[in-house]
């Protein structure tokens, strides 16, 4: 048995299709000086494909699962109309003399690698964008074309180094039984395809490619990210049979996903989805999201050489406003900082950047785009029911000062005669133990509590949860972070504040079980978490504080 980790679930048991990648060598070459743009135009028209190769991929999945999956590549349109990173393509090869293939490569690598070493998951994941397109782009200028992929005509599972969103887009079902990737994670682009697919998938299962041919039987269970290979006749049957009481199962969940989560002693309990970009707002409402417990803002201040303006924000907001109709949607402040840097800020390195300037700090430090995101956030609310998220608060006085500066950004668009809405709830990220033990002091000040469980567990524990030689700390169900999180609901409730929580234990129903029992209110997650967690919470009981 291999164990990878599970990225979708369900089970599979089928022959293997063994996808070789195709090695890309990319020239580097010197251009003269006459030939500059003719390879800008070279550049330009590859880029133009490509977007069109994106549209048809796009109008393929909306015709197939529906306009909220076309989110991803309505993401890859809007990277590749970035007049920023064209730019940075043009000048490669106007300053730098270099030919477009290698360009377009360098600085897409670039990007990639500065994702890849991001420690918040969700946005390290998109290093797998940044190398899909660069990947794209570079076998349309090098003329090559895959279609491994289209000539598969018999039930199989797929095994591979890795898939990329295009790649998964393009999976028919019919066939397509199972995947098996030697890298990725759970929220890749492609594990969220995969799970929208109703594709089991096992991710992240290391060097298997040597031990695997396509005459290879293999078994997979996307619960718990077991793999079998030779599996004996029962367990094909079985998993067969699992597989499509799976499939029956998910088709009722989601039927009922639209309907409130109540316990089973009357509660509801909100559930909601995490975002990071307007885009996946879609998959929040088809999978029956509550609304937005945490829209990550960082997304419009990453990879870019300078600051996004109002306007830029305040776009972006009102847009999840709007789709939202009404759903409350959270935004967090921006959380920059510690393994998310901005060049454009210059930054002075830190010896330990995750206990120092960052987030909230940063932002009482640089009042101006502090003010600026908050004016943004304020145009916005006029545009649904928005609220606002002040990230990493430690003390009270940070709070204060937060709060401070809301209101001046509040003073400054009524001189501008520009509205917003008068009543906005605020609150702040619960993810430093200091701001959970004096909880009592902050509950005061705010609308509502945000607990961050992964932070907070690894600041609980001074545990990094991305070191496997410290993993067996990262323990969301010890006693010393239930006690905490009961100290939180209960000072919150004490003083009529309501409490949700945005880290993964918040999608993990062993754990979510806990959140309830102590009297949480609203639990945010990955979306398509939302439609399995809404079943579990009807068997729940509240906890009465």
């Amino acid at each position: 048995m291999i164990i990878g980790i599970a990225a979708s679930p369900g089970y599979a048991a089928e022959r293997v299709f063994v996808l070789k990648q195709t090695e890309l060598v990319i020239p580097r070459e010197k251009i003269a000086a006459d030939l500059v743009e003719q390879e800008q135009q070279k550049l330009r028209e590859a880029l133009a494909q490509v977007k069109e190769e994106i549209a048809v991929t796009r109008e393929d999945v909306r015709q197939r699962l529906g306009e909220h999956e076309c989110a991803i590549f309505d993401s890859h349109l809007m990277i590749l109309e970035d007049p920023t990173l064209v730019q940075e393509m043009d000048n490669e090869i106007i300053e730098e003399n270099k030919n477009a293939t290698w360009a377009a490569h360098h600085v897409f690598s670039g990007h990639t690698a500065f994702f890849e070493q991001l420690d918040d998951e969700y946005l390290r994941e998109r290093a797998a964008d940044f190398k899909d397109l660069r990947d794209k782009i570079a076998r349309r200028m090098l003329g090559i074309i895959d279609s491994s992929l289209d000539q598969i005509k018999r039930p199989v599972i797929i095994v591979t180094h890795d898939l990329t969103p295009s790649q998964t887009a393009r999976l028919n079902p019919e066939w397509i039984k199972g995947i098996v990737t030697e890298i990725g994670g759970t929220t890749s682009h492609s594990a969220i395809l995969a799970r929208t697919l109703q594709i089991p998938a096992v991710v992240g299962c290391g060097k298997i490619l040597g031990d695997i041919t396509d005459d290879t039987t293999l078994a997979l269970d996307g619960n718990t990210g077991e793999l079998y290979l030779h599996p004996d006749a029962e367990r094909i049957t079985r998993y067969h049979r699992l597989q499509r009481e799976y499939v029956e199962e998910l088709a009722n969940l989601r039927d009922a996903a639209h309907a409130p989560a109540l316990t089973s002693d009357g509660k509801r309990i909100e559930v909601a989805g995490n975002i990071g970009t307007p885009e996946d707002c879609k998959s929040v409402l088809a999978n029956g999201g509550d609304g937005i417990g945490l829209f990550r803002s960082e997304f419009l201040f990453l990879e870019r050489k300078q600051m996004p303006s109002e306007d830029e924000q305040f776009e972006a907001y009102a847009a999840v406003a709007r789709e939202m109709a009404g759903r409350p949607v959270i935004i967090r402040t921006m959380d920059i900082g510690g393994d998310k840097q901005l060049p454009y800020l210059q930054m002075e390195p830190e010896e330990n950047p995750f206990l120092g300037f960052r987030a909230i700090r940063l932002c009482l430090a640089e009042k101006e785009m502090f003010l600026t995101q908050l004016r943004a956030i304020l145009r916005a609310s006029t545009y649904g029911n928005v609220k606002v998220m002040f990230p990493m608060i430690a003390i009270v006085e940070e709070l204060l000062e937060a709060k401070a500066l809301w209101e001046l950004a509040k003073e400054q668009l009524a001189a501008r005669q520009t509205p917003f809405a008068e009543q906005i709830e605020t609150g702040i990220m619960i993810e430093v133990p200091s701001a959970a033990l004096i909880a009592d002091q902050l509950a005061p000040h705010v609308d509502f509590f945000s607990i961050g469980s992964n932070d907070l567990i690894q600041y609980t524990f001074a545990a990094d949860r991305m070191n496997q030689k410290v993993g067996y700390l990262y323990n969301p169900g010890h006693p010393a972070i239930l006690r905490l999180i009961d100290k939180v609901v209960q000072d919150a409730h004490a003083h009529g504040k309501w409490v949700g929580v945005c880290g993964e234990m918040a999608g993990d129903p062993l754990y979510a079980k806990e959140l309830v029992a102590l009297g949480v209110d609203e639990l945010s997650m990955t979306p398509t978490s939302i439609p399995k967690m809404k079943q579990e919470i009807k068997g729940m009981v509240v906890h009465s504080n």
